[in-house]
């Protein structure tokens, strides 16, 4: 609810500053690289100091981890768009800028636990497979808020080409799921089962706070 309520409070803000804009000014679209994979946005200056932006990013990540005593194969999705308002302080002196603004989507973590010789050892408990498999997924809220710096957009920037750099973080707690079937669960107590699960929620509880750099080329017009 509080992401929600930020997401509102962050459109209404750009929204606002729209409406008290006079007149056009430049347009920019740009494309980038960083943490959240490859993106593209577009960029329209308010006024001589503000900003507002709409963007998407993504990128899929194959790896494997271990949490409890359990090992993972996992595949990582990241896949959002982006609403963010700049602000800066003294665009005639440097293109320096605050940035305040929200991620939207469905980034998440889906993962296969591997068997050794045909078993899971769950929380301790060594149990059969039974060819069925044991499955994991954490998912990020669809709403994050994001707070962070960067350099490039400026409003009263010359038509052609340019750089630009963020950084910054987003904070949202993934939800982790544990998948068990039936016929492993009768093996062994919900008990150790939500202690496996546990172990995964901590180890994503890591990931609530995402670090943001990314760099890119951007062209106005």
């Amino acid at each position: 609810m509080k992401q929600t309520h930020f997401l509102s409070a962050t459109a209404a803000i750009t929204l606002a500053m729209a409406l008290g804009s006079p007149g056009a000014h430049a347009h920019e679209i740009y494309a980038g690289i960083g943490t959240e994979g490859v993106g593209a946005g577009f960029a329209y200056a308010l006024d001589d100091r503000f900003n507002a932006r709409a963007e998407i990013n993504g990128f899929a990540l194959s790896r494997s981890f271990t949490a409890g005593d359990l090992s993972y194969d996992a595949r990582a999705t990241l896949l959002h768009g982006g609403l963010y308002a700049d602000w800066f302080p003294a665009p005639q002196t440097a293109p320096f800028r605050f940035v305040i603004g929200a991620l939207i989507g469905d980034d998440h973590v889906n993962a296969t636990a591997t068997s050794t010789n045909g078993t899971y050892n769950i929380n301790g408990v060594v149990v059969a497979a039974n060819g069925e498999t044991v499955t994991a997924r954490a998912r990020y809220p669809t709403v994050r808020p994001y707070l962070g710096i960067g350099f490039g957009h400026t409003p009263n920037g010359k038509p052609g080409f340019g750089m630009y750099f963020d950084a910054g973080v987003t904070y949202g707690r993934p939800r982790v799921s544990l998948n068990v079937p039936d016929s492993i669960a009768a093996q062994v107590s919900q008990a150790n089962i939500d202690a496996e699960r546990q172990e995964l929620q901590d180890k994503a509880n890591r990931l609530r706070f995402y670090p943001i750099v990314k760099i890119g080329v951007t062209y106005r017009f």
